[in-house]
């Protein structure tokens, strides 16, 4: 099997992760090259082509940023895309995320008899145009970026979604509203690869985490208030810098808080190392997918703590710590009882094993193909 990605996945699959999606196609794209299949990956972001010690093959994209911006789109970068895609003819075209380029894959895949697979990055994806306003755009919002890139982009992953062969959930709590008749919609929970070994203290260090991007949609409003409220014995660590205007705000208000540290941006060991000694991991997101640091934490046998963010209703399913249903009092008391403590963190470990685990997924991920 021929499988083609898309996307900025350079620094991923050389350990320096731009996001949760593209981190997610450098493990699938790794775990299919090492289970024997051809993997390629168009990666126009890139100034260099490589391959992978797993083999995985990565192509930049020749003239992607000549020309004039705005007329270079038409002049050279369709164009380029359109020749790399179609030369490929692979047996299946991978997309992920929200961008209006995902028509040159779709065309491609039609022009040679490939498939599309459109998988599912965030649950904001499958909701409304509203919801994804106010949580992913009104923070931030320029009316240049929104005409000309966020609303053709959500555009076309609407008509992808009704175009796909094949749709990838993330979670049972993702609903897709339409996809074509022919199409198949399955899950494939996102991969973590948790081989190498991580130290972690006989005894949890003193304080709660708090790891990512700082943005209204990850709820850094609700993050502030919750350590506002909480008495200051308890000290958080925070790692990851803000986004938007109003979370640069809350990060100063943060930086004047005695019981919070600021790390800023860290590397995947240093951040592991953060989180494996942590009382638990929290989240304030009004919207996730299947992030990707609650697998770090689980793997790592540390609880979580959720305001609202609750994948295919994990929480209730194992024992894996706890949502609090978007009460934030809720959350408030159970960080001030000390729940954690008494955290099993063997069962989350074996969780993450059983059903995401990187060594497995080449083979899983096939297993779906072939029935589809």
């Amino acid at each position: 099997m021929k499988i083609c990605f898309w996307g900025d996945v350079a620094g991923a699959l050389r350990g320096k992760t731009n996001g949760g999606g593209e981190l997610q196609i450098a493990l699938l794209a790794k775990a299919l090259a090492i289970s024997g299949h051809e993997v390629v990956i168009i990666d126009p972001f890139s100034n260099e082509s490589f391959v992978t010690a797993e083999g995985v093959k990565l192509f930049s994209v020749p003239d992607f940023n000549k020309g004039y911006r705005g007329l270079r789109l038409f002049g050279y970068r369709l164009p380029a895309l359109w020749k790399i895609f179609r030369e490929q003819k692979a047996d299946y075209y991978y997309i992920r995320m929200r961008f209006y380029l995902h028509l040159i894959p779709y065309f491609a895949a039609k022009r040679t008899g490939g498939k599309l697979i459109q998988a599912i990055a965030s649950d904001l994806d499958v909701l409304g145009s509203g919801i994804k306003f106010k949580y992913a755009y009104k923070a931030n919002f320029d009316l240049w970026d929104y005409l000309t890139v966020r609303l053709p982009s959500d555009l076309v992953f609407s008509y992808l979604l009704k175009k796909s062969d094949l749709v990838l959930l993330q979670h049972s709590g993702q609903k897709v509203r339409s996809t074509s008749k022919n199409g198949k919609v399955v899950i494939f929970p996102n991969i973590i690869n948790s081989r190498k070994p991580t130290i972690v203290g006989d005894v949890p260090g003193d304080y709660f985490i708090h790891v990512g991007t700082l943005s209204i949609l990850k709820g850094a409003d609700k993050l502030y208030q919750l350590i506002k409220s909480l008495d200051r014995k308890h000290t958080f660590i925070i790692v990851g810098q803000p986004r938007d205007s109003k979370s640069k705000a809350i990060f100063k208000n943060l930086a004047e808080m005695e019981n919070v540290v600021l790390k800023g941006r860290l590397d995947h060991n240093e951040t592991m190392q953060l989180i494996s000694n942590a009382k638990a991991l929290i989240n304030t997101s009004y919207y996730e997918g299947f992030p990707n640091i609650f697998l770090e934490a689980w793997s790592a046998g540390v609880p979580v703590i959720s305001l609202k963010v609750n994948p295919g209703d994990i929480f209730n399913k194992f024992d894996l710590g706890i949502c609090c249903e978007g009460d934030l009092e809720k959350m408030k008391v159970y960080m001030e009882s000390d729940e954690t403590i008494h955290f099993d963190r063997d069962k989350s470990i074996s969780y993450v094993c059983d059903f995401h685990d990187f060594n497995t997924a080449g083979e899983r991920f096939f297993n779906i193909i072939n029935n589809a």
